[in-house]
């Protein structure tokens, strides 16, 4: 944690991960459901920056969904950016560029030639002074009506972890050998701890549950979350005000369902909040009574207000289609409020007019099965839809011909490494303007498709060769005739099940 990184862990890689609210369309949708004009059109041409992009997964792959647009992803761990540019050159990416530099390098430019900047996993994970230069940053390069997503730990939902983060840090600075050995350690460590149920731990009802999800990490995540000397967590009013000094204004929440009050607070909470005149202040209010520990922002730089009548006609012209089966959909979901229902007389049918295509918000709700709701309704469950990965707007038709070019060289090259690898796991949609989540086994079903190979072969032997084997009814598959049945039997499932939703998002 010394040197050139300046206190951000360094030695191990974080993970090769896609994030899909840095994608342009859900951004634009964001913005538009609270009334803002967005500063770009998501199927044409816009200059977006990823600053601190780790691997360049996200810019890599909205590079090969977006063809006219340009993309600059900036991080300052060279080797990131050696396997970022190693990618695009594979996938023939013209409109990105991987950037090793560091925030003050990058800020030095006085060109205000960028329309988005988002900054995932940063803000949380950098020291004051480089928080500094980021809002010297965004006032140098973002241009009039840009737009900032931000994402950070918020308080007071973190207060509950920090005391397990100092553990995992101290740990680890108290033993020695390599990184990853010593980071299981720690959270071995920190079971152990827990389960004395003493002190601080007794009254930390949530940290069993963390530390089940950490054993699940893989050290690399750890690291890079846990383990940077500048670790802090933000009250919602400190990072407006901080980044009011690019000119920014917050302009809501990233995800579509925490602009719903009623899946996020009591009712009888809106009178109080009503009473806060700073936004700021407001907002920070809405935090305690939710418990939020991580939030996901929208701040913009002098962007217009679209008028009552600009927002609906735009909503409702907006296409959208569902990322999986209909029969996936589930029955409840869990909110800040508790347990909502997803009523079936509304959803079913939804779900069903967007597993066959990619039907406007305006459409949905002229259908005899939606009408009756009423088109709010609609908008509210397509919000909801979206914020949980289960729908998500659909890019106009224009300029799809060169979206899905872009998009199938660089699918090529992703299916390509999955030979070898399962790092990367994520398609580029020319449909959604986004990425697609696949596993290694269906990527290695859909390599085979594209070449005409037997897709049980193609994935036994890539599987093999790595020395992995399936499984069935708990028991691991030993021999090839085995494992070859049961990739035939997943394979059939993949083409009845899977396969349609990944022809319908344009990535097969």
């Amino acid at each position: 944690m010394q040197g050139w990184t300046e206190g951000y862990v360094g030695g191990i890689g974080y993970i090769h991960a896609f994030y899909r609210e840095l994608s342009p369309s859900l951004l634009s949708l964001a913005l538009t459901l609270r009334g803002w004009r967005s500063p770009m059109d998501p199927s044409g041409s816009f200059a977006c920056a990823e600053i601190g992009c780790g691997h360049g997964v996200s810019s890599a792959v909205l590079a090969g969904c977006h063809p006219d647009a340009r993309f600059e992803a900036v991080d300052f761990n060279p080797g990131h950016i050696a396997g970022a540019r190693r990618l695009a050159a594979e996938a023939g990416l013209s409109n990105a560029a991987f950037l090793e530099e560091s925030f003050a390098d990058y800020a030095r430019s006085e060109a205000k030639d960028l329309d988005v900047v988002t900054l995932h996993g940063v803000w949380s994970w950098v020291s004051a002074e480089n928080r500094a230069i980021l809002v010297d940053l965004l006032k140098r390069r973002l241009k009039p009506g840009g737009l900032v997503f931000v994402s950070y730990n918020a308080l007071p939902g973190t207060l509950a972890y920090m005391p397990m983060r100092r553990i995992l840090v101290e740990h680890c600075a108290d033993r020695t050998g390599p990184l990853p050995e010593r980071i299981e350690e720690a959270v071995a460590f920190a079971s152990r701890l827990t389960a004395l149920n003493a002190g601080w731990f007794a009254q930390a009802d949530a940290l069993p549950g963390r530390l089940d999800s950490l054993r699940r990490k893989s050290p690399n995540y750890i690291a890079h979350e846990y383990l940077n000397r500048d670790w802090t967590a933000f009250y919602h009013a400190d990072v407006a005000r901080e980044l009011a000094g690019a000119k920014l204004d917050f302009a809501g929440p990233a995800v579509p369902m925490e602009q719903m009050d009623e899946l996020s607070l009591p009712p009888d909470a809106l009178p109080l909040l009503a009473e806060a005149r700073d936004p700021a202040y407001r907002e920070t209010l809405r935090d305690l009574l939710t418990n939020r520990a991580f939030r996901r922002d929208l701040f913009v730089k002098g962007a217009e207000r679209l008028t009552a009548a600009e927002r609906r006609e735009r909503l409702r012209a907006t296409r959208f289609t569902l990322l999986v089966p209909p029969d996936d959909l589930p029955d409840v979901i869990l909110a800040p409020v508790g347990r909502v229902p997803l009523p079936p007389d509304l959803h079913g049918p939804l779900a069903e007019a967007l597993a066959a295509g990619t039907p406007a918000l305006a459409d949905l709700a002229a259908l005899p099965a939606l009408a009756r709701h009423g088109e709010e309704a609609v908008l509210r469950a397509l919000m909801i839809l979206t914020s949980l990965a289960l729908a998500a707007p659909v890019l106009p038709e224009a300029g799809l011909a060169a979206r899905t070019l872009q998009a199938d060289r660089f699918n090529a090259a992703v299916l390509e490494r999955n030979r070898r690898s399962d790092a990367l796991d994520t398609l580029a949609s020319p449909i959604l303007g986004s990425g697609v989540a696949v596993s290694r086994l269906e990527a290695l079903f859909l390599l085979a498709q594209r070449s005409g190979a037997d897709p049980a072969a193609t994935a036994w032997e890539a599987l093999s060769a790595d020395g992995l084997a399936l499984s069935r009814d708990g028991g691991r598959l030993d021999g090839d005739e085995a494992n070859l049945a049961e990739l035939r039997a997943r394979f059939d499932r993949f083409t009845r099940l899977r396969l349609p939703v990944l022809r319908r998002l344009g990535v097969a």
